[in-house]
């Protein structure tokens, strides 16, 4: 698996940590919702200490990002990340699609950045 983060994308990841410090992880937030199926969220965090659930991997071109292992599944074999700038937003698409159209970046705390 790669994600590839685009050079917009890394300029808005790097605003966010001039905010706040911390390594860059990919999250699957499922706490929207029920826990059945596919039903939550990629998020980027922010981690300043490391998390025991952040058991796996992701390839990207800034590098090995922590990840839960177990939601590996919702993501493709090869991915990019952008950011629209008239939408505000980051969006994560894969082989199969659009996996999420605003992808926040929080804090190891699930807060918001910008």
């Amino acid at each position: 698996m790669f994600l590839e983060i685009t050079e917009a994308a890394q300029q808005r990841i790097q605003k966010a940590q001039s905010i706040s410090q911390g390594s860059l992880a990919l999250f699957y937030e499922s706490k929207v919702g029920c826990e059945c199926g596919n039903t939550g969220i990629f998020t980027l965090q922010l981690r300043q200490s490391p998390d025991n659930d952040m058991d796996g991997t992701l390839e990207s071109n800034l590098g090995i990002l922590p990840i839960q292992k177990w939601s590996l599944s919702y993501l493709d074999q090869e991915m990019k990340l952008d950011y629209k700038k008239d939408q505000n937003s980051l969006i994560l698409k894969g082989e199969s699609g659009v996996i999420n159209s605003n992808v926040i970046i929080t804090n190891e705390d699930g807060g918001q950045i910008l």
